[in-house]
């Protein structure tokens, strides 16, 4: 339960600087851009999916 709480605090910190615009910066349509900067900065791809059903 403690980390749960831990969790929805830490969400909810990071609120305004999503609001702000600083959120993540996502790269829409370019593969091979993304991957470029996530190997210069030695970071993870996160790749959104979804369905109009």
């Amino acid at each position: 339960m403690k980390k749960v709480l831990i969790l929805i605090l830490l969400c909810a910190s990071l609120t305004p600087a999503f609001a702000a615009g600083k959120g993540l910066p996502f790269i829409a349509d370019d593969y091979g851009k993304a991957l470029a900067q996530a190997k210069q900065q030695n970071l993870p791809i996160f790749v959104e999916c979804w369905a109009p059903w």
